[in-house]
């Protein structure tokens, strides 16, 4: 068995201040923005700490796409490729997985608190 939630709404977007990208979003969602340490991206963490809103910096096409995140990486994209689904690629320990609408999301290891306790449970393997 293994754990899957929706973890992020991710706004990638081209900027070279992400502070100033992030600071639309808090200001609409009234929540504060917490920018990380290389600075490339921000997390707006939602009231309820159970879905976050992610601005991104990014090179490629401004975009917003969700990720979902995961206790068991292998046994998750197995699932979504039997719904349909298909890898694109990996970057960053993460794999881009398009729907077969053509739309793609990123699927993560844990990185949250908040998954042992809310996931999803799938399968039996």
């Amino acid at each position: 068995m293994h754990k899957s939630r929706l973890s992020a709404i991710v706004v990638d977007c081209h900027t070279d201040h992400i502070e100033h990208a992030a600071g639309f979003w808090s200001q609409l969602l009234g929540q504060p923005s917490h920018v990380d340490d290389d600075g490339r991206r921000a997390t707006i963490l939602a009231a309820d700490k159970g879905v976050s809103l992610v601005i991104e910096a990014v090179q490629d096409e401004a975009r917003i796409h969700f990720d979902i995140e995961t206790d068991n990486l292998a046994a998750e994209i197995r699932r979504i490729e039997e719904l349909g689904g298909k890898k694109i690629t990996v970057v960053d320990h993460s794999v881009i997985m398009e729907a077969p609408t053509g739309h793609r999301f990123r699927v993560t290891g844990p990185n949250s608190h908040v998954l042992p306790s809310s996931g999803n449970v799938w399968g039996d393997e």
